[in-house]
Parts: C-alpha cells; sequence; structure tokens
C-alpha cells in the first residue's frame, strides 16, 4: 500500500516549508496540491500578522496556468511561480501589479 508523508517546518523567521514525499506517483500529485495550499495558508497568515494583507486571489502564471505562490523576498514580498520550465529552469514569470506598477512587489 503506497504511503505518503507529509511534513511541515513553521520557522520563527516567517520562512516555513511544506514538504510531501512517497512512493505513489498519484498520491504525490494529490499531496503537491494540498502541500500548494497549506503554504499559501501560512504565507497569507504571515502577511495578515505583519499588517499587510493579500487580495483575494493570487494571480495565475500565465506561462503554466497555476495559481502564483506569496514569498518573502529581501526586497519585500512578491508573487512567484514554483514550476520548472520544459527546459529545467525555474519560471520567470511576474505578474503585472494591479496598480499597473512592474508586478514583481506587492506593494
Amino acid at each position: 500500500m503506497a504511503q505518503a508523508t507529509y511534513q511541515i517546518t513553521l520557522r520563527l523567521d516567517g520562512n516555513h516549508a511544506v514538504s510531501v514525499s512517497g512512493d505513489d506517483p498519484v498520491a504525490m500529485q494529490d499531496g503537491l496540491a494540498w502541500a500548494r495550499g497549506i503554504h499559501l495558508k501560512l504565507t497569507a497568515h504571515d502577511v495578515q500578522q505583519a499588517g499587510g494583507a493579500l487580495d483575494d486571489e493570487p494571480p495565475s502564471c500565465v506561462v503554466h496556468d497555476v495559481a502564483m505562490v506569496q514569498v518573502q523576498g529581501k526586497k519585500g514580498p512578491f508573487w512567484s511561480c514554483h514550476e520548472k520550465n520544459d527546459d529545467g529552469s525555474w519560471c520567470s514569470y511576474k505578474p503585472q501589479s494591479r496598480s499597473g506598477v512592474d508586478g514583481a512587489a506587492l506593494r
């Protein structure tokens, strides 16, 4: 019987991690979707605690058609696509901000 292991690491600096491991590819796809959802909730909670607010829905990556994840960078929070391109490189798509300014920053 296939078994999946889920791990959530909460850190004081807000750099939380959610991981899933297992040996069944179908269960892993479900596990990855769950892990992304949990990571989004953790990120939203941290932003709200810091006095910021997320929009109702994260933007979608136009390259991979998935919801983007808000991450905390050196220059502040930004939206990131956590998918890899066909060549193995990470997606570099940056959404246009709702204010019309270059899209990486949420401020």
